[in-house]
């Protein structure tokens, strides 16, 4: 009798203890706390977004974050931006993702807004104040080596000959450092060969403009566009023109830009790894919400280098036609 106390005492605390976890697991689950993302960039609606607002939206569906995508136009103006952001917060976002339009003089909104709530930053790192509270980071790739990538491609196909080339460049956005260190690596790579650059346009609301008037006044061999704004400016000019011989290099995204690249009107291209820069930063702003002790940290991003003849293979096809679960 003894025996049969010994053995199902035991079995009784046990399965007590299934129990107990159990009910635990289950009023926890059912009071999980749904956050709310909201997400500024500029363009919103571009094609340009396609591939990191499909690494948002599964990251927003693997961490239960309620994903809100802002509806913008083009913006150029850090204060503009940040009144969408603000406006966000009060309408009860818990955290931010944004692509800030600019990279110097913006330490005060940068405070304001982590002081509130964790914002993550995409494309292009900010000069910011001291972050002890790891309310702010940023996600994006590699962009000096993005620039010394293109221009290497460029180096690739001229070899000697580029010395004797005239070269026009549409350079992104200036005011951000992703474009400043694309626009540098870009250089650096080029700097032996000693080509000629005869333009270099920043972008503006009036790229396209002035890259008619420049181009007209001072014609390129090579037209190189920094990002993917700064490329289908390009493309949708020179391909335009058509019976030129203008060769097109640069850094983008698009699918408009992919079937420039399989028609041959691209030469090479350069693809940040869009998905997972969306993936990533959403993700590591949903463990910061869900545990407010955790920091965000600094991220980087991989990119490929794409052309005609490997457009179509493997790795390339899975970068820029990510499958979401």
């Amino acid at each position: 009798m003894n025996d049969d106390h010994e053995i199902i005492l035991p079995l009784v605390i046990g399965i007590f203890i299934v129990i107990l976890f159990c009910v635990v697991m289950l009023i926890k689950g059912t009071n999980t706390e749904v956050y709310k993302v909201s997400v500024i960039v500029s363009n919103s609606t571009s094609d340009r977004w396609v591939n990191f607002k499909a690494g948002l939206e599964q990251a927003a569906n693997d961490n239960n974050i309620r994903l809100d995508y802002v509806y913008t136009d083009y913006i150029d103006n850090i204060y503009t931006e940040a009144s969408i952001i603000n406006d966000e917060i009060s309408q009860g976002a818990n955290g931010i993702i944004a692509d800030f339009c600019l990279s110097e003089g913006v330490e005060d909104v940068v405070d304001s807004i982590s002081a509130r709530v964790p914002i993550m930053l995409v494309e292009t790192d900010v000069k910011a104040g001291a972050d002890i509270r790891g309310n702010h980071a940023t996600v994006m790739p590699d962009n000096y080596a993005i620039g010394r990538a293109i221009g290497n491609e460029v180096v690739i196909d001229y070899g000697e000959s580029l010395k004797e080339m005239k070269v026009g460049i549409v350079a992104g956005n200036q005011n951000q450092y992703a474009m400043q260190e694309r626009l540098r690596g870009f250089l650096d790579a080029t700097g032996k060969m000693s080509p000629e650059v005869v333009w270099c346009i920043s972008e503006n609301r009036y790229t396209e403009d002035e890259l008619v008037k420049t181009s007209e006044k001072k014609s390129a061999d090579i037209v190189v566009g920094l990002d993917n704004n700064s490329m289908e400016t390009a493309v949708d000019y020179f391909v335009a023109k058509k019976g030129g011989d203008v060769r097109l290099y640069g850094s983008g995204c698009s699918k408009k830009l992919i079937y420039y690249i399989d028609s041959g009107e691209v030469e090479s291209m350069i693809v940040p790894d869009d998905f997972r820069m969306g993936y990533q930063s959403m993700s590591d702003l949903a463990i910061k919400l869900q545990n407010r002790t955790s920091a965000l940290m600094d991220r980087e991003v991989g990119y490929s280098i794409v052309n005609k003849e490997n457009l179509f293979a493997g790795d390339n096809q899975q970068m820029l036609f990510p499958i979401v679960q």
